[in-house]
């Protein structure tokens, strides 16, 4: 009997060749660049078989962020269509979305990921989470340090929205992100640690997001020193902004150019204490009004932040929130010059006086009448306890006077909501009814 025949692993045809790279591949990350150097045949097999790079492992401890980006890139562009397995041997958490962000265009091909080290998780999508023909449109960014980690999942769906959650203890550098495809991202920071973002950590990190539309950052109170000079960045598709809980409200206003800004929506800028840093940029000095406020450092800061922001960007604003949120008299007074398509217009806990709602009488310029705000159809004044009633009653009955007869550009209020401020008793809710009718709405 002769005896069997031993055969070479350079014999086995190409199909054999093919899984047994597939096994070398899940359990060595960078087996496909290794075997492809055996011999020519072997390149030619490696490089035309997508199954041997549909597992991608990328480990923090071993390799540098630039190294990894080039590996992500090459293994999902060399699988083609095939599904993706991908693996994450991280120990700095503050580098999972660096890891990760080469490969988040492709997670509609995602079949599985898996994480081990600063955090364990293990998804299989096709049963929990299908993404198949989707695209990953909003990040969530937690600030804040890690004490319930087994709880946390990086994806997530929310009815037809897949969501993907990060937390780390600082924002990533642009410099290690490849480019991100969320057009919805929002940054929390803990308010029960002391890990938080400078002005210019948010900046940075919002260049590595060309096609951003809503950006919601909800902060906390740090009083900083800002700083000196920062750049300005586009975010040329940006229609919704929202800025809660935060002294960098001028910093980040000040620095953004949002040419389609639609919504802008403040939340919780004022504080009853000074706030650091010098400025001499025009609007600065003094308001003239010396309108009393609670808040006049945030004031200040807000209303220079709007002043820069529409100034540089011209944004075409429909809707204008401000909750518990202020400005002073005299940017009131610039930035209802400078927003003619506003439409929307909230405004609660301010102390915004007889003044500023006298901004929306109609005036005389150039022999010509004209009102502040011509598109405006909603406005909502809540808690706003400086307003005399008197002074709501006059300036609006005299702008429904004037706006109801329809000038060429100009709509009128339909919607008014007064609520809560106590110099609008009984007698002037009766004047205002009179002439509003059914559009008027109070508490």
């Amino acid at each position: 009997m002769d005896p069997p025949q031993r055969c070479s692993i350079g014999s086995l045809p190409p199909e054999l060749l093919i899984q047994v790279f597939e096994e070398c591949a899940i359990n060595h990350p960078l087996a496909p660049l290794t075997l492809r150097t055996v011999s020519k045949w072997w390149t030619a097999i490696v490089d035309h078989s997508p199954r041997v790079w549909r597992h991608i492992t990328l480990h923090d401890s071993t390799h540098s962020i630039p190294f990894l980006r080039q590996q992500a890139e090459l293994w999902a562009e060399r699988s083609l269509s095939l599904p993706l397995n991908v693996e994450l041997k991280v120990e700095n958490i503050d580098l999972i979305l660096p890891m990760l962000s080469p490969l988040l265009s492709s997670v509609h091909r995602w079949h599985s990921f898996e994480m081990k080290g600063a955090r364990e998780e293990t998804r299989i999508f096709s049963d929990d989470l299908p993404v198949a023909g989707r695209s990953l449109d909003c990040l969530q960014i937690w600030v804040d340090a890690i004490d319930d980690a087994s709880s946390r999942r990086t994806f997530e769906q929310d009815k037809e929205l897949v969501i993907m959650n990060i937390w780390c203890f600082e924002l990533p550098k642009s410099t290690l992100l490849a480019p991100l495809c969320f057009t919805a991202i929002v940054i929390k920071e803990d308010t029960f640690s002391d890990l938080h973002s400078q002005p210019e950590d948010i900046l940075d990190f919002l260049t590595a997001c060309p096609a951003l539309q809503t950006f919601y950052f909800h902060g906390y109170h740090y009083n900083d020193e800002p700083p000196a000079r920062l750049p300005v960045i586009t975010l040329s598709h940006l229609h919704t902004l929202q800025l809660k809980n935060t002294c960098m409200t001028r910093a980040i206003l000040s620095s953004l150019h949002t040419p389609q800004l639609v919504n802008l929506h403040l939340a919780h800028l004022n504080v009853e204490f000074a706030l650091r840093g010098q400025y001499s940029d025009e609007g600065d000095s003094a308001d003239e009004a010396a309108d009393f406020s609670q808040s006049p450092w945030s004031d200040h800061a807000t209303g220079m932040g709007l002043r820069k922001l529409i100034t540089r960007s011209r944004p075409p604003l429909v809707t204008l929130n401000m909750d518990f949120s202020d400005m002073r008299t005299k940017d009131f007074n610039f930035v209802f010059d400078r927003l003619p398509f506003l439409q929307h217009f909230l405004i609660v806990a301010s102390d915004m006086s007889d003044t500023v709602i006298q901004l929306l009488r109609p005036y005389t310029l150039d022999g010509v009448s004209r009102v502040r705000l011509p598109r405006l159809s909603s406005l909502a004044l809540h808690n706003c306890q400086r307003l005399s009633g008197q002074a709501v009653v006059d300036a609006l009955k005299a702008r429904v006077g004037f706006t109801d007869t329809r000038p060429l550009g100009t709509s009128t209020l339909k919607d008014v909501a007064i609520q809560g401020c106590d110099g609008f008793g009984t007698e002037h809710e009766h004047m205002l009814l009179d002439r509003l009718g059914a559009r008027l709405r109070l508490a």
